[in-house]
């Protein structure tokens, strides 16, 4: 069993805005990029909706890097 004091703390997405262009990458590519539409309080989730109008959610845990992009 891992104790506490072992385990790293997640980056947190909690500095990310409503409203903010943004892409999620993973393994150096871009897999999604939108408008971020929501977010929770703790920065683990967000909800981000691409230009053609679809909605994914994404959670820290889900291995993608947040990064903001050009409007």
């Amino acid at each position: 069993m891992t104790s506490m004091m072992n385990r790293v703390k997640a980056p947190r997405w909690d500095d990310v805005e409503i409203g903010e262009s943004v892409e999620l990458r993973r393994n150096g590519r871009t897999a999604f990029a939108g408008l971020v539409d929501a977010r929770t309080d703790d920065g683990d989730i967000v909800w981000v909706t691409a230009a053609a109008g679809v909605r994914r959610l994404f959670h820290i845990a889900d291995g993608f890097d947040l990064a903001g992009s050009p409007a």
